[in-house]
């Protein structure tokens, strides 16, 4: 009897145990760990980058080829030398005179400067010959005053659009020099040089001078 009753004792015991295992089993569960949430850097769907082109050029004049421009030889200056001539026209000028030169190829690639400038600034083209010789100041002169005038396609400094052929720069016969600016332009400018009749008898001799055309960068 003794040991009968301890086999039904373990028997008790076990399904004791079963019962209670069936009442504290847990529901599905999912656990995340936060500790690595976060981007690093932000996130988008889309990206882009910029990235710079770049190159120079040089600034430049041109001005001729070579950079002389054609001489102006006017020949002769017509004169009242006849017998029929009275005091006051004798030797005086026929007529007032002109001529021009020009260029294949003038301009700068910025914003420049042109500057014409007379050698010889008021008194123009000089006899210098005559000195030599002497003359009567108050009946003659040796000296022929003339004006400049640079005609050619350029836009003013500051300014776009596209210009036409025009008067760009005179001198005046009491002018020695003129600058004019503009910006970045090219032609072929004609410069006309005009000897009015001068007040007085002209001196006989060769009578000179010299024009400079300087083109600057500004």
């Amino acid at each position: 009897m003794k040991f009968s009753h301890l086999i039904i004792a373990t028997s008790v015991a076990a399904l004791g145990s079963t019962a209670a295992s069936a009442q504290t089993t847990p529901a599905n569960a999912t656990y995340v760990n936060g500790a690595n949430s976060a981007n690093t850097g932000t996130a988008s769907s889309s990206a882009s980058a910029t990235f710079s082109v770049r190159g120079r050029v040089d600034e430049a004049c041109i001005l001729g080829a070579g950079g002389d421009l054609d001489n102006i030889n006017f020949g002769r200056f017509g004169i009242y030398a006849d017998a029929s001539s009275t005091v006051e026209n004798a030797f005086t000028s026929v007529g007032p005179r002109n001529a021009h030169t020009r260029t294949n190829l003038a301009g700068c690639n910025t914003a420049s400067s042109i500057t014409i400038t007379k050698n010889g600034g008021a008194n123009g083209m000089a006899n210098d010959d005559a000195v030599t010789g002497g003359y009567d100041s108050g009946q003659f002169q040796a000296n022929l005053p003339y004006t400049v005038l640079a005609r050619y396609a350029a836009v003013d400094q500051g300014v776009v659009g596209i210009p036409s052929v025009t008067n760009q720069l005179t001198l005046g016969t009491a002018d020695t020099t003129a600058t004019k600016n503009h910006g970045a332009w090219k032609a072929a400018p004609a410069f006309r040089i005009d000897v009015p009749v001068p007040a007085k008898a002209l001196v006989a001799g060769t009578y000179r001078d010299t024009v400079r055309v300087e083109l600057a960068a500004l």
